[in-house]
Formats: C-alpha cells, structure tokens, sequence
C-alpha cells in the first residue's frame, strides 16, 4: 500500500517499499562502519607514526585531530549536497575521494603528507554519514524506519569501539616501526567494493527532483 509523503522540494510522491531496502541499508552502513572506524582506528598508533616520521607529538596529532576536523565541517554540506544531487551521487563522490586519499600514506615520506591525507580522508567520508540517514528517512517508513535507525545507532557503536583494537592488532602483527602505515589501506579495499554495491544498489534521484543548490559560505565559515 502507498502512501503520500512531501519531498525536500516540498511536492507530494507515494511511496512504495523498494524491495531492495534492506539491502541498500547493509551497503550503506559498511560504509558507514568504514567512515567512523577511521576516526579512531589511529589513536593507538601515535607513538608509531612519531618514531617512524622522527617528528613532534603535536604534529602526529593532526593526523586523528585533522581528520576529525575535515569529517565534522563536511557533515552539514554533505547531507545538502545530498539532498539536491543525490545519494547516490554523493555517496561515490565520497567514496572516490576516500580511496585515492588513503593508498598513498602508505609510502608518506614526512608527517605533512600524512597530516594532507588526512585531511583529505575526513572531508571525503564527512559526507557519507548524512547520506545514510537520508537514505533510511527515503526508504523507510513507521516502525522500519525506527528499526533501521537502531542499526544505523548499533553500527556507529561498534566502528567506534572496534577503531582502537583494529589498529592495535595491525600493529603488533606488521611491527611498530611501519605497520601503522597500513592502518590507512584497511578500507581502500572496502571502500571500492561498496563503490561497486553503491552504483548497483542505491536508487539515483531523479532527474527533475535535481535542484540548484546555493552555497551557504558564511555558515560553513562560522561551522569551523
């Protein structure tokens, strides 16, 4: 059975369960796990990264203070940027961005090039979180879309706890002195296989729903 719901444009559309929606909800909460699991993935490997870069502590710690950063001011933008081109769209944009950003820490010569792809790492996948929540408040109705919520909730929990043991386990089995430079390829893989699952899966907006959308400069300033 349809019903009538009121589009981010404000027009009126029945919605119909796609079959597929739990599905979707699986690819995108991996990617939602690989997104938060590289927050905190670093934190055990700081003392590491600054014998292995011969550099200061306060410059190791952009790479978790950068990254964090990057991953929060893109949040906001990245759900309207969302909204007006689409998830799917967005979704491998970020994706993309995450994969290229992260494959050449592995041979980071000094700790700026780390501090950069980090960077870069955050304000890709700082957009992916909002597209999960769009997509469930798009796929999902009543007491499903309470449902897919606790998973969305559950996901962010473990990724956030799990980060740390991960990084402490690569560690100890690649060695001190530059396992903590595969930390960084732990997701190139997952990242390019949900690529694949995301252009397959996840519904395209629809052309005349697609909106011009109006840089909003002085709130993201004021965001930072």
């Amino acid at each position: 059975m349809s019903e009538e719901t009121t589009t981010a444009t404000g027009e009126q559309e029945a919605y119909e369960p796609d079959p597929r929606r739990w599905r979707i909800l699986g690819v995108t909460l991996v990617i939602g796990f690989m997104a938060l699991l590289d927050v905190t993935i670093v934190n055990v490997a700081i003392p590491s990264m600054r014998a292995g870069l011969s550099t200061s502590a306060s410059t190791v710690q952009w790479v978790v203070s950068g990254y964090a950063l990057a991953f929060g001011l893109t949040l906001v933008t990245g759900g309207r940027l969302g909204d007006a081109y689409g998830r799917r769209r967005m979704m491998l944009v970020g994706l993309a961005g995450f994969v290229v950003s992260s494959a050449p820490v592995r041979l980071a010569p000094t700790a700026g090039w780390v501090v950069a792809a980090r960077l870069v790492q955050g304000a890709a996948v700082g957009g992916l979180p909002p597209q999960n929540s769009g997509l469930i408040q798009q796929l999902f109705r009543g007491a499903e879309r309470g449902r897919a919520f606790g998973f969305f909730g559950l996901t962010v929990s473990i990724s956030s706890g799990l980060g740390p043991v991960t990084g402490g386990v690569i560690i100890s089995l690649l060695g001190e002195q530059n396992g903590w430079r595969y930390l960084f390829l732990v997701n190139v893989p997952i990242g390019l296989v949900a690529m694949v699952f995301v252009a397959r899966m996840v519904p395209q907006r629809p052309r005349d729903l697609t909106c011009a959308i109006r840089g909003d400069h002085l709130g993201a300033a004021l965001l930072g």
